[in-house]
This record gives structure tokens, C-alpha cells and sequence, in this order.
């Protein structure tokens, strides 16, 4: 056996942190909802610990293959996907290659620009259109580098010091939960603790009654939550250079430039811990040195904000958003400040199976699918949307086997577990997830979903709803098919109302309309691709008493059509056509005279 390593245990931490199912709302706001956090399996890499000591030097890898084409569009129009956090040998390397978008982790991996650049160049290399974009792992909400440290070591190093008047708190003040997070100073109302201004001690507000002045921690990962929306902090994770002596990851610039540092020329990132802006109620009274728990949701806009000044500075990079789901669900205030609009990728882990070995399927699938999918697919489907990858575990924590499936299924070795394992992947494609499924220390590279998954499409999408009568406990919601509204809103205008469809594939929104002078006929009828807009009080359903009944009345599509004959009477209907050109054939029609 290996004698204990720090650098060991900090590795640990990654894989744990990078894989977590994050914050999972038990019940609904009315409820009292309550977050759990769970780490992901014990790392293990083909079998052994990961070795300590000193960063591997980087490696002549010659031209970027990916250098003059556009990744963003790839990765958007990417069938599938494969993620590890392991190292990568020469078989992972070719497997990788087989795949046209790989997430990897630069530090957990001891991943080298030339093992990237492998990968990228495809299974041709000389056919850049079988290329693979390569995506680089990065937290976001939370110091990495601060692994294990006591406060005092922390005070003892000009790195976690900064200016000295961090940590800081909610500038709203105590108890300010579940109110507007639009114009809140992203900066925080500073404690002067002596500590780098970007450190949080909203918990100590919350368990003490008052800050402590010492920077809120992470008790299952042993890091130190950060306020994203400090720019001092931006340049902490865009300046840093990968350590394995002082526990430093990769920064921005090393990972996505080619000169920084190991200059690992990664197409873009894989973006953590968001979920340090979590709704407050998520942990509610939660107080515990061995329970995670965050009361830092005031820095939500801030994590926009990074997110926002990322793209500016790469604009041609992915943006992937692992979690933070409550950004895209209007019954919280986060919907105001999302990221949606700047994001390439939403990443939905543990939607259908987590990393629990005491259950096959995870416990809040039923809130995930009838309640969460719907509205986040809403958002990824707009005109400014993102695509969604989902993840699904095969096993449990420390690589413990969940009941009825053997892990060697996704290799072709096993039959155990066959059926859950598909219908993982099929309940995730059906809302429209690109999905993988790894073990729970997600080193375990895979063909199960690319074997196992049909991409022809040929059915139509499913209308769904965003409102749920039954959401607590969650069961399956009434379908709010076609077009809902049609209001008359100026002479010649008319404003249409409508909700949310699923499908595989990318889903868009087609208006049919004809006078009445005439009895309906969808051939002769005039069509138009719809691009709407956010619906009326869509936005502002978080504010209501009970939001989850408040989106009975609301739906997350509107279009104001113009141009009509003022006077006259029309018929309009509203269907749903995926990518592959499915469209529904509802006939539902409302009649407005104008």
C-alpha cells in the first residue's frame, strides 16, 4: 500500500468534486427544500493511485488540428460525447479519437498539450472533419488551491491574503433569501479577516448569527468556496499555472492558449462548482462541519458575470456549464441573471442513474424528469439556447457495485444490469440529452451509449409542460399541447403564447395562421418559424407566494406577429418540428379577431 500523500488526497478531491451530483432539491421551495452534496468514487486509474511530484514538462505536439475550425459549432453539432478524469493512455487515446466532443482533466489526469492535440486530430488525420473537440476541466466555485489548508496556513500565504478584507458576506444582509438578485454588488460587503477578497462567509452569517471573518469551507472536498463575480478572482483562475506542489490546477490561459504555461490548446471548458451559488434554501438551516451547505445564492450575477467575461476574452472557445440548473428554472431568482445566451453547453449530471450504490435509480428522478427537464429544455431551445449533455453513474462511491449492474456491461463483458443501463440512456435522450455513462470516479472510458444508441429520428416531439400540477411529490404532468394564448395587442398585431415540446433532437415552433373567411386548411395556410421570446411573467415566477402553482398561468414562449389585417378574424395554430424535420400534427387553434 502506498503511504498517504497530500497531493494523493487532493487528486481524490477532484475526482470527487468534478463528479458530485451537487445540490439536489428534495422537495419544492414550499416545502422547505433542503440540498444534499455527494462526491463521486474513489479515483482509481488503471488500477493504481495516481503518482505525485512534480508537473510533467509539455510536450512538442506540432499545429492546433483544430486551429482554423469553428469548435463551437462542432461541439453544437455533436452526436455524442465520452468524458474521464483518469489518465490517458494509448488505447484511452484512440477510443477518445472515435468521439466528436471529450471532456478530460488536465490535472487529475496529468494530461500533456501533446495527448490533447492526439485526440483532436481524430481517427484521420488528415480529414479534419472527423476532428474531436477537446473540453478541460476548471472549478469556478471554489480555491482548489486551498486543498486542506487550516485557516492559519491559509493567513500564512500570500496567495489566499490578497487585499485583506475578505472574506465577504451577502450585501442584502441576514435573511435575505429568495429576493431579487438583480443590482446586487458583486463584490459582497467585505468582514476584513485578513483574507483574499474573494472568499464567502455567508455560512458563519447563517450558523453564528454573524461572520467569523474566516473563509467559509467545504468540509466533503476540504476547499474554500469563492465568490465567482470578484475580478481578482477571475485573474486567480486565469493567471494560474498547474502544481502538483502547491495543489494548482491548470488556469484559463494554460489550458485554452498555446504558449501559457504546458499551453495546453484545450477547445474549451468544463466549468465547476457553480453550484456555490445555489439557492439558500437548498441547505436552509443546515449547520454542520461535515455536511457541504452554501448561503452564498447573492452570487449568482457574479458567476454570470465571469461566465459573460469569458466569452469575451475567448470567443471562439466551448463554455460548458456543469449543474447549476436553477439558473434556467424561473421559480428561482437565478433565472434573471443565467448565463444562457453565453453558455455553448448545460451539463445535467445524475438525471436518471447517480452514484448512490444503495439504489439503482436515483430518488429524485421523478423531480428531474417531470419537473426540472421540461423547463431547462425550455431554455436550451430558445433562439440563444445551449446544448445539454447528461451523465449517468454505473456504479456507486468508491466504485461499489449498485445493485444489479456490473460495470463491465458497458464494455460488451457483462449482461448484468443491460436494461437499466439503456433505459438511462433512453430516458435522458427522449427530453433531449446527449448522454454518457461512467463509473462513479469516471475513469471508466466506454461504447455502451454510442453502440447502444439510434440517432435516427423519426417521431415527432412531445409536447410536455413546464407547470405540474403534481410537483410534490412529483408525478407526470398534463401536457399543455400547441398554441395557449392569442391576445390582440395593436391593430394588425396579435401576441401568441405557447409552452414546451421534447424531442431527442433540437426542437423549434412552427405558427400556422389564416383568416376565417375560409375554413382552415394547413397547405394553403401561411407559415412561419417562430423565435420567441421569454412569456409574459415568466421571469418573474420565482417572486410569486407559490411559484411552482404561479406557472399555471404562465407559459415560457411568447411572439408578438405583426403585419395582419386589422379587422379580420384568424385561426392560428402552433406546432412542434425537431432538427430532423418531425413535426407534430396538432390541430389545436385559437381564433382572434384583430
Amino acid at each position: 500500500m502506498r503511504p498517504y500523500s497530500r497531493e494523493n488526497d487532493f487528486r481524490l478531491m477532484l475526482k470527487y468534486r468534478a463528479c458530485r451530483l451537487a445540490y439536489h432539491v428534495l422537495t419544492l421551495v414550499m416545502a422547505g427544500a433542503i440540498a444534499l452534496s455527494a462526491g463521486c468514487g474513489k479515483e482509481i486509474l488503471n488500477g493504481s493511485d495516481t503518482p505525485s511530484g512534480p508537473v510533467s514538462q509539455p510536450t512538442a505536439a506540432g499545429p492546433d488540428p483544430n486551429a482554423v475550425l469553428n469548435v463551437r459549432k462542432m461541439a453544437a453539432d455533436a452526436a455524442s460525447y465520452a468524458i474521464t478524469y483518469g489518465a490517458l493512455d494509448a488505447a484511452a487515446i484512440e477510443t477518445l479519437k472515435t468521439y466528436p466532443l471529450v471532456i478530460v482533466h488536465p490535472y487529475n489526469g496529468d494530461i500533456t498539450r501533446s495527448q490533447i492535440m492526439q485526440i483532436k486530430q481524430g481517427v484521420k488525420p488528415n480529414d479534419h472533419t472527423d476532428n474531436t473537440v477537446v473540453l478541460c476541466y476548471i472549478s469556478i466555485g471554489e480555491d482548489s488551491r486551498t486543498f486542506g489548508l487550516t485557516d492559519a496556513q491559509m493567513l500564512a500565504d500570500s496567495r489566499f491574503v490578497g487585499s485583506g478584507t475578505g472574506p465577504v458576506i451577502d450585501p442584502r444582509g441576514a435573511g435575505a433569501a429568495d429576493t431579487s438578485l438583480l443590482g446586487i454588488d458583486p463584490q459582497g460587503t467585505p468582514t476584513g479577516g485578513g483574507y483574499a477578497s474573494y472568499y464567502l462567509n455567508d455560512n458563519a452569517v447563517r450558523c453564528k448569527g454573524a461572520p467569523d471573518g474566516k473563509p467559509d469551507n467545504n468540509p466533503n472536498f476540504k476547499t474554500r468556496f469563492v465568490n465567482a463575480g470578484n475580478p481578482e478572482w477571475y485573474r486567480v483562475v486565469s493567471d494560474m499555472m498547474m502544481d502538483t506542489n502547491t495543489h494548482t490546477p491548470p488556469g484559463l490561459k494554460e489550458m485554452m492558449t498555446n504558449s501559457h504555461g504546458r499551453g495546453l490548446g484545450c477547445d474549451g471548458v468544463f466549468l465547476d462548482t457553480i453550484d456555490t451559488a445555489a439557492p439558500n434554501i437548498y441547505t436552509g438551516n443546515i449547520c454542520s462541519d461535515s455536511i457541504n451547505s452554501t448561503n452564498s445564492e447573492w452570487t449568482a450575477q457574479g458567476f454570470t458575470n465571469f461566465i459573460k467575461r469569458l466569452r469575451s476574452e475567448y470567443q471562439d472557445k466551448v463554455i460548458l456549464q456543469n449543474r447549476g440548473l436553477f439558473y434556467f428554472d424561473p421559480r428561482f431568482p437565478h433565472y434573471e441573471v443565467s448565463a444562457r445566451g453565453t453558455i455553448d453547453i448545460g451539463f445535467f449530471e445524475s438525471y436518471y442513474l447517480d452514484n448512490n450504490a444503495d439504489s439503482v435509480v436515483s430518488p429524485y428522478f421523478p423531480d428531474n424528469k417531470y419537473n426540472i427537464a421540461p423547463k431547462l429544455m425550455a431554455e436550451a431551445n430558445r433562439p440563444d439556447g445551449f446544448k445539454v449533455l447528461s451523465l449517468g453513474y454505473a456504479n456507486g462511491l468508491n466504485n461499489v457495485a449498485k445493485p444489479g449492474i456490473d460495470i463491465r456491461t458497458l464494455l460488451g463483458q457483462s449482461i448484468l444490469g443491460f436494461d437499466t443501463l439503456t433505459t438511462d440512456l433512453k430516458e435522458a435522450q427522449e427530453v433531449g440529452f446527449h448522454h454518457y455513462i461512467t463509473s462513479a470516479s469516471v475513469d471508466f472510458i466506454n461504447p455502451f451509449v454510442k453502440n447502444n444508441t439510434s440517432l435516427i429520428d423519426t417521431t415527432a416531439p412531445k409536447w410536455s409542460s413546464v407547470y405540474n400540477a403534481n410537483y410534490d411529490p412529483p408525478l407526470p404532468q398534463t401536457s399543455r399541447v400547441g398554441i395557449r394564448t392569442a391576445v390582440a395587442t395593436a391593430p394588425g398585431s396579435v401576441t401568441l403564447s405557447w409552452d414546451v415540446a421534447l424531442d431527442m433532437n433540437r426542437v423549434s415552433y412552427l405558427l400556422y395562421y389564416q383568416t376565417t373567411a375560409t375554413p382552415f386548411d394547413f397547405a394553403k395556410a401561411a407559415r412561419l418559424v417562430l423565435t420567441p421570446s421569454v412569456g409574459s411573467g415568466y421571469d418573474k415566477v420565482w417572486s410569486s407566494a407559490i411559484p411552482s402553482q404561479a406557472l399555471s398561468g404562465v407559459y415560457p414562449y411568447q411572439q408578438t406577429i405583426t403585419g395582419l389585417q386589422p379587422g379580420a378574424g384568424y385561426h392560428f395554430v402552433i406546432r412542434a418540428v425537431d432538427a430532423a424535420g418531425n413535426e407534430d400534427t396538432n390541430t389545436d387553434f385559437i381564433e382572434v379577431t384583430l
